[in-house]
């Protein structure tokens, strides 16, 4: 949970009605329908969310029937919650950029990530169980993603930034321009057009991956900013287990080389640092800024790892490519 001592916004009105509480928030809220034994500890987590001068830790300690942190983190996707005054740790709570990098950022992505265990396709490129179409299925939303990404990182300069943050994005956007003609080649190698390509919708993670940062780009620079090391960063391990994996089901180089070579574009270009060169360009991100980014950025965890576990899900399957093909996406 990224809350100390969670509360819900102002303007927030709360009615009981039986077992259901609801919440009215603006012209949106949601109601929370309870069992008669859940319903006193309910009404206490509200009662407690909706109370400056109540400590959440303190109340919550004893519940026994309710999971308040699961109740907690589906309010905040609600957009519900806001961190308590009282539970700042300064007068502001705000960080530099680069603090907020080091102190905030690394260690809860580090942490979200753990929290998925391994991914699904790393541990069976590693154990020699992936299958050619899994492979393939992999470079097919890859494509998908480096296809978009000149487009979001365009739309992220359409803010009034400072001359090294435009300098920043401008040499990622060179950089990552015509990228998914590389894939696209890459794919091709294997038989898969990209007119083949373009009639296919991505994967739904892979889709709303994409949609999520070009949401961030556009609404919340601070956001896309921190989930930029997220893609940047090149893995040697996968990478190798790839190659080795690509090599013994007899995949042509044509097919696996601009996909190492997109990685050591990556490498070479220090686009792992992408995130805090531009982070050390803000003075100052207060509390609720932070807070805001962090769920951003555990959300794209979210979705890459939920995009591990489709492309196996989705072309593990022994079946032919072209069948595979023909039912991928959100069709």
């Amino acid at each position: 949970m990224f809350f100390i001592n969670p509360k819900f916004r102002k303007e927030i009105e709360i009615a009981q009605d039986n077992n259901t509480i609801h919440l009215i928030y603006r012209e949106q809220g949601c109601q929370i329908t309870v069992e008669d034994g859940e319903l006193d500890e309910v009404k206490r987590l509200i009662e407690c969310l909706n109370n400056q001068n109540a400590i959440f830790e303190k109340t919550t300690a004893e519940f026994a029937n309710i999971d308040a942190e699961a109740i907690i983190l589906s309010l905040d996707k609600l957009g519900l919650l806001e961190e308590g005054l009282g539970s700042l740790p300064t007068s502001t709570g705000a960080l530099s950029g680069e603090d907020f990098y080091y102190s905030r950022l690394l260690p809860t992505a580090t942490k979200w990530q753990s929290s998925f265990g391994t991914s699904p396709l790393f541990e069976r490129l590693v154990k020699g169980e992936i299958t050619r179409n899994e492979i393939i299925g992999f470079a097919i939303e890859y494509y998908h993603l480096v296809k978009m990404s000149s487009a979001i990182v365009s739309s992220s300069l359409s803010h009034n930034v400072s001359p090294t943050v435009r300098k920043e994005l401008t040499k990622l956007f060179i950089e990552e321009y015509n990228h998914d003609e590389m894939m696209a080649e890459c794919l091709s190698a294997v038989g898969i057009p990209e007119s083949e390509l373009l009639k296919r919708n991505p994967l739904p993670s892979t889709f709303s991956a994409n949609a999520s940062l070009a949401v961030y780009a556009r609404q919340h620079p601070l956001s896309f900013y921190s989930s930029l090391f997220l893609f940047e960063t090149p893995s040697h391990e996968f990478n190798s287990a790839l190659l080795h994996a690509c090599q013994e089901k007899g995949l042509p180089e044509k097919f696996y080389k601009p996909i190492l070579k997109h990685s050591d574009i990556n490498e070479d270009g220090d686009h792992d640092l992408i995130t805090l060169n531009l982070l050390r360009e803000v003075p100052a991100i207060s509390q609720e800024e932070q807070h805001i980014i962090l769920v951003n950025v555990c959300n794209i965890i979210e979705l890459l790892h939920l995009e591990d576990r489709q492309i196996v899900a989705q072309y593990s399957a022994t079946e032919s490519l072209d069948s595979l093909l023909s039912r991928t996406g959100l069709e």
